[in-house]
C-alpha cells in the first residue's frame, strides 16, 4: 500500500472539503434563500444535492477499505493533474463559444475532441455522434420549451 494521501480515506476528505466550500459558496448566496412561487426556496435542490455527495464522501472517511489504494491511483503524480485542467478549460471555451455560436455549432468540436480523447473509435462513429447528439439534444430542450444558445443560427430557427 502507498501512501495515505492517495487512499481512499483521503480521497474522500479531498471530497469532503471540496463539496464543504462549494456548499458554504451556495449557501452564502443571496439567491440560494429566495422563496419561490410554490413556497420553496431556489437553492434547495443544489443544496439537497449538496449534502447527499458530503454524506457520501463522508462515509468514505470511515468504510473498512478506507486504507485502501485504488489501483488507478498507484502511479499517479502530481504532474497527472493537467489532465482534468485540460477537461475544465475545454468546457470553458465550449460554453463561452456558445454564447455567440450557440449551442448546435459549439458542442460538436468539443463532443468531439472528448469522444477521441477518452479513445472512441472509429473516428468516423465519433464524428457522427458529435454532429447528431447536440441536434437531438437542441430538438429535445426545444420541445421541451426551454431554450438553448442559438447564437448564429438564430435566423434559422
Amino acid at each position: 500500500m502507498s501512501s495515505w494521501w492517495r487512499s481512499n480515506q483521503a480521497i474522500g476528505l479531498y471530497l469532503v472539503l471540496i463539496i464543504g466550500a462549494l456548499f458554504a459558496y451556495i449557501w452564502f448566496q443571496p439567491w440560494t434563500h429566495r422563496i419561490m412561487r410554490d413556497g420553496f426556496r431556489l437553492g434547495m435542490m443544489p443544496m439537497i444535492g449538496l449534502g447527499l455527495m458530503m454524506i457520501c464522501a463522508a462515509a468514505m472517511l470511515a468504510d473498512p477499505l478506507r486504507r485502501e489504494t485504488p489501483d488507478a491511483l498507484q502511479d499517479a503524480r502530481v504532474s497527472d493533474a493537467w489532465l482534468p485542467v485540460i477537461m475544465l478549460g475545454a468546457i470553458a471555451v465550449c460554453f463561452w463559444a456558445m454564447s455567440w455560436l450557440g449551442f448546435v455549432l459549439a458542442a460538436p468540436p468539443f463532443l468531439l475532441a472528448v469522444m477521441l480523447w477518452f479513445g472512441l473509435r472509429p473516428v468516423r462513429l465519433a464524428v457522427i455522434l458529435a454532429v447528431v447528439v447536440p441536434v437531438v439534444v437542441f430538438g429535445f430542450f426545444t420541445l421541451l420549451g426551454v431554450r438553448l444558445p442559438r447564437g448564429v443560427l438564430a435566423g434559422f430557427f
